[in-house]
């Protein structure tokens, strides 16, 4: 009766002890292959492997926050070798600017829609920054990302910052369609006071310093504030000169400032007027 070993041998035809280096060859092919196979050959390749890798970020940043997040991390929920994100970005600076610039993207596309909906501009004002305090509120994470420290070298990534200019220019273009003054000398200083409002806003939510049992839901308190400071500008315009105020009204101002009123006498007036009456007491 043959042994197992030369059946084996018969089969191959190679004797047994030359199998395990035949093995170790096909492994080492096998390998060889998968370094160098592009990836789109292979079968785990997404439609688009950058913006797989950001939405795994953005979905890990959501969960887990800034520290849960890593290049080798986003690969493995994007179902790819620990090797593929570095065909798209450098390091794990550069996946973190990918994502904020996706954050502003989508801030800038809700402000514009906010303001498109409203029924006249000085509206359409106040529900842009109710707007930005709810996406802030909605993507607490990613609002820290886009604004926070963690990424340093935000002037080498000009896509970043091309996004960040496009939010405060629809904050601007809307400060601009309110018309609270004439001309365009203040139109940056009210654009950084609304900024300053609803950001500073934003960021008290976020961070928990103020909560929905000290001034109630966030989308109501931004609604007060932003129409407090919509009101106050329109108020302060009508006063500066040049404001926006019509023609007539500014008739009537000028007349009712122009009107001595009966008690303003001043003090040199008074005091006449109280000689006159004392000479009058002692004629009689």
């Amino acid at each position: 009766m043959p042994s197992p070993g030369s059946v084996t041998e018969r089969r191959s035809g190679l004797p047994s002890t030359a199998r395990p280096s035949i093995m170790c060859t096909v492994k080492s092919w096998v390998w060889m292959f998968t370094l160098s196979t592009p990836l789109e050959k292979r079968p785990y390749h997404h439609g688009d492997l950058r913006q797989a890798l950001v939405r795994s970020a953005l979905e890990i940043l959501s969960e887990a926050g800034v520290g849960g997040l890593s290049l080798r991390a986003a690969a493995r929920r994007a179902r790819v070798s620990a090797m593929a994100p570095y065909r798209h970005f450098a390091d794990k600076e550069a996946l973190l600017a990918a994502v904020a610039e996706y954050g502003f993207r989508e801030l800038a596309a809700r402000l514009t829609a906010a303001t498109a909906m409203a029924a006249d501009p000085r509206a359409g004002l106040a529900a842009l920054g109710v707007a930005y305090v709810l996406f802030a509120c909605d993507q607490p994470s990613l609002f820290k990302l886009m604004f926070g420290p963690t990424i340093e070298k935000k002037s080498g990534h000009p896509v970043l910052d091309e996004a960040g200019s496009a939010c405060f220019n629809a904050l601007r273009q809307a400060v601009k369609a309110a018309k609270f003054f004439e001309g365009d000398s203040d139109g940056n200083d009210v654009s950084l006071a609304c900024w300053s409002l609803v950001h500073g806003l934003s960021a008290l939510i976020v961070d928990g310093r103020l909560t929905e049992h000290d001034c109630g839901p966030a989308d109501a308190v931004a609604t007060r504030l932003t129409r407090l400071l919509s009101d106050s500008l329109a108020a302060l315009g009508d006063r500066k000169p040049g404001g926006t105020q019509s023609n007539g009204d500014k008739h009537s101002l000028r007349k009712r400032r122009s009107v001595k009123p009966v008690n303003s006498l001043t003090a040199d007036e008074w005091r006449g007027k109280l000689l006159v009456k004392r000479l009058m007491r002692s004629e009689k």
